[in-house]
């Protein structure tokens, strides 16, 4: 067909317009594409871990290759620790030299004063023999005076004789009269001599306080040289991938210049939800995601946070390099785990939960659910009652660990440290939270160190342990609590380690004062041992018929000048777990004794969780008395091996068997601490995650 020039022109000027017209067409289609996904498209989270030092140090050697899976806590990088390891050495034999200096100071005063003892004694043998002697010499002057009286009489010897004879006698009477107020003085002088002596051999006095001092000192510098060692060891913080080797060995690395870096997914997407559907996505809804470009079944999961604003999305997520998207982030947290490589691409569905189904709604107040409705199938906990107004137990919460924020660990203190978290207090004056840890160090390197962790409202912990002088290591403290005035009290497990060992760090007992940026031991007692020497009647009536050894308190409170523990084993034989009461923790750590002390079974509550669906016998792991005088209780599983917890709340708790009802569930995580919030009107949960990092969560309360 041929075309007329005009015509021709027409079409010419019109394909500009055409162009446009298709190009936006296309840009349309492309942005409304309705395939599995309707048009959202998410990405596997990835965390980049940079391995760096905090002081200059030279690489030594680095232990995995790019590419090399590595797991949380394994060693990456090795630097140079030549001169710490020289210098500690020095420190350790001075600490050596100056413990070598306190026996042999003691062994010096022990016989100094036994030579002064020897001496008195010595004194006293003298003393005692001229008080004899003087009262012999007395009875011969007595009859010597009668008998020359009876000459006088007779006329046979003069009054001389007699004068002569009681001036004699009166210098013997005065001897005699002055010797045992001399004796006296020197056996007060061997009294106070030995017990000089036995307070030389049990325990250091003024005499070595200077040698002290030193020692001190120099197992500060130990620990500080300790802690530059550790830090001469870095370790992966998360399970991931080695993205890249920045340094080689031989290579000098200064701070904040990476050495290695990993790469590790969360097991979570982030979906770019675009504007236009901004409002149709909300927390607890169910997600699908089909790995982009396949067909496989998708992967399931739940959208628990929504981004609170619309932004400019990633350019991944535009549907044209040349148009950006705005819309909203949606942070998805998969049903069940899934090995995902960091920056995957997915395609994403969202559906409302149909009626009924486990999403995640707001958090209730308490109380909420009582025990006999919400456990299924478990009994109700003796003398329990349903509350008026208490909701079913469908209407219990079930919190996962989408639910739960994850806490920001540094890497220096990851580095320095193992951190689990298994107690929680909060400090309002400071604006922070101190957490203590059941272990710390690591394994061979700072193993038991005496730190307590700090951590920020918004859940970041301090990159710097929170020191406790006064004793050699921290092991298995599982509780904080706050008494009166600044006091601190921190409590061990009591219980065997995995090997059947229980060494004297594991049963303490210790009262804290603040010091400096720190604490330092104040009273410390050992409460275990304390009751392996009380006798099977005191343990029979604490629920220990068969002796300490199913022993793990996990649990402490204060209130009105009493501490309370909560067992988390052994149960009563109804399955209910037992809280004690010392009514006077002073006279327990001044005496050392549990006379006068009074420990007693205070409380016994039903704390069942539920594990993989089934109910599981719980026990204790943290309690709290809260400011309107309620008790709020979490629980972990007595004995069985699991992470599974639950909140527990008691309005109204009293000497006797308590009804807890119970506020949620925490499926899959382990609440190991619980505390009023520093937010009014709040509860602090913490949640240990073994190696990973540990999480928290705030809930509301109604007091």
């Amino acid at each position: 067909m041929i075309l007329s020039g005009r015509t021709r022109s027409a079409l010419s000027s019109a394909v500009p317009a055409l162009t446009m017209l298709g190009t936006l067409g296309l840009a349309a289609w492309l942005y409304s594409s309705t395939g599995p996904s309707g048009g959202i498209v998410a990405f596997a989270q990835s965390d980049i871990e940079a391995l760096a030092v905090v002081e200059a140090a030279r690489v030594k050697s680095i232990d995995v290759e790019v590419g090399a899976e590595v797991t949380p806590g394994q060693v990456i990088v090795t630097l140079d620790s030549g001169s710490i390891d020289a210098e500690l050495a020095l420190a350790r034999a001075e600490e050596a030299r100056l413990q070598a200096l306190i026996p042999a100071e003691l062994a010096r005063l022990d016989q100094e004063i036994a030579a002064s003892i020897e001496g008195v004694e010595r004194d006293l043998a003298r003393e005692v023999e001229e008080q004899r002697r003087a009262a012999a010499e007395g009875e011969v002057l007595a009859g010597e005076i009668s008998r020359v009286k009876r000459m006088i009489e007779d006329r046979q010897a003069s009054a001389e004789d007699l004068s002569s004879l009681d001036v004699q006698r009166a210098g013997v009477a005065a001897i005699a009269s002055e010797k045992p107020r001399t004796i006296k003085l020197l056996r007060a002088q061997i009294a106070a001599a030995e017990e000089r002596r036995r307070m030389v051999r049990e325990q250091a006095g003024p005499e070595t306080a200077k040698i002290e001092a030193a020692l001190t000192v120099a197992r500060r510098e130990i620990e500080q040289l300790e802690l530059q060692r550790a830090q001469t060891t870095l370790r992966a913080t998360h399970g991931g991938r080695v993205a890249a080797i920045r340094k080689r060995p031989g290579d000098v690395a200064v701070p904040g210049d990476p050495i290695v870096e990993i790469v590790s997914s969360r097991g979570q997407l982030v979906a770019c939800v675009p504007e236009r559907a901004a409002l149709d996505v909300q927390p607890g809804d169910v997600a699908k995601a089909w790995v982009r470009g396949q067909s496989k079944a998708p992967l399931t999961g739940r959208a628990v946070t929504v981004g609170p604003v619309v932004l400019e999305l990633p350019t991944r997520c535009w549907p044209s390099l040349n148009l950006p998207a705005w819309g909203r982030d949606v942070r998805i947290e998969l049903d069940h785990p899934a090995e995902l490589l960091a920056g995957q691409a997915f395609e994403v569905t969202f559906e409302r939960p149909s009626s009924g189904a486990p999403g995640l709604p707001d958090v209730p107040t308490l109380p909420a659910v009582p025990v006999a409705q919400a456990a299924q199938g478990a009994q109700p906990a003796q003398g329990a009652q349903p509350a008026q107004g208490s909701p079913v137990a469908p209407a219990v919460q079930r919190a996962g660990a989408g639910d739960a924020l994850r806490m920001t660990v540094p890497p220096a203190l990851r580095q320095l440290s193992r951190f689990e978290p298994s107690g929680v207090l909060p400090r309002p004056a400071e604006s922070r939270y101190l957490l203590v840890s059941d272990d710390t160090g690591h394994k061979g390197v700072g193993e038991g160190a005496p730190w307590l962790f700090a951590m920020s409202a918004t859940g970041a912990v301090s990159p710097e342990p929170v020191p406790v002088t006064g004793v050699k290591e921290l092991v298995d403290i599982e509780s904080i609590t706050a008494g009166d005035g600044d006091e601190v009290y921190l409590l061990s497990s009591q219980g065997y380690s995995a090997k059947g060992k229980r060494k004297k760090a594991r049963t303490a007992l210790l009262r804290l004062k603040p010091e400096g940026r720190g604490f330092r031991v104040d009273a410390e007692a050992h409460l275990a041992e304390l009751l392996d020497a009380a006798g099977p009647s005191v343990l029979a009536g604490l629920g220990l018929p068969g002796g300490t050894r199913p022993l793990e308190i996990e649990g402490m409170a204060y209130r009105d000048g009493a501490l309370y523990f909560g067992l988390k084993s052994p149960l009563d034989a109804q399955g209910n777990a037992l809280i004690w009461k010392l009514d006077a923790p002073r006279a327990l750590l001044e005496s050392k004794r549990l006379d006068g002390a009074g420990l007693s079974l205070w409380a016994r509550a039903r704390v069942d969780v539920e594990l993989d669906g089934a109910p599981t016998p719980g026990g204790i792991s943290d309690l709290s008395f809260l400011p309107d005088g309620s008790l709020v209780i979490t629980s972990t599983p007595s004995t069985a091996d699991g992470d599974a917890g639950a909140l527990f709340h008691v309005a109204r708790p009293q000497a006797g068997v308590l009804s807890p009802r119970l506020v949620r569930r925490f499926p899959g995580l382990k609440p190991e601490g619980i505390s009023p919030s520093l937010s009014s009107g709040k509860l602090m949960i913490v949640f240990d995650a073994g190696a990973e990092v540990p999480s928290f969560l705030e809930l509301p309360w109604q007091g």
